[in-house]
């Protein structure tokens, strides 16, 4: 069994600024510190070489990704317990496509574009989170410049996901 999931990745001088959000996160609400990403497909079944063969063409067509954080939110859900939610974005949805046609299975696709700032179970503290997040991160811009494979999934604990690839995205 493989476990692996594609990832766009921040910009370096952006992804600093949210690997110490999430790490303040999960300090006070006692959660897991990961690496910032957004999720195109997760639980992929699929080995590393067949992923690479897909990815690294792709990555050439698809240019460096500029996106507005539309507002914060959080759910029910663990690995969507705290996150910053994006508009409908057509590449978002073009590279769901992508894997989904390469994996032949919707297992593991996000239901929107999103960079979750904490996993965990539902907290008290989460809407007044939110609001305080938003005045951080709301109409902000993010770019992401990288798409990435990774050995992680819902099967595997957070501390053994990494990155196993990673290719620039066209400017």
């Amino acid at each position: 069994m493989f476990d692996h999931s594609i990832w766009l990745l921040p910009a370096p001088d952006q992804e600093q600024r949210l690997v110490r959000t999430i790490e303040r996160l999960s300090l006070a609400q006692g959660g897991q510190v990961f690496a910032p990403h957004l999720t195109i497909q997760g639980d992929l079944d699929l080995p590393l070489e067949k992923l690479v063969a897909a990815l690294e063409p792709l990555a050439a067509t698809v240019g460096t990704q500029r996106w507005r954080v539309a507002r914060v939110e959080y759910s029910e859900f663990f690995f969507r317990c705290l996150y910053l939610r994006f508009g409908s974005e057509p590449v978002f949805d073009a590279l769901q496509a992508s894997m989904r046609d390469l994996s032949g299975s919707t297992v593991g696709l996000s239901p929107y574009p999103h960079l979750s700032l904490a996993y965990g179970p539902p907290h008290p503290d989460k809407p007044r989170l939110c609001e305080a997040l938003s005045r951080d991160f709301a109409g902000q811009e993010l770019l992401f410049d990288r798409i990435a494979i990774c050995r992680s999934s819902s099967r595997l604990a957070i501390a053994d996901w990494a990155v196993l690839a990673q290719y620039s995205l066209e400017p």
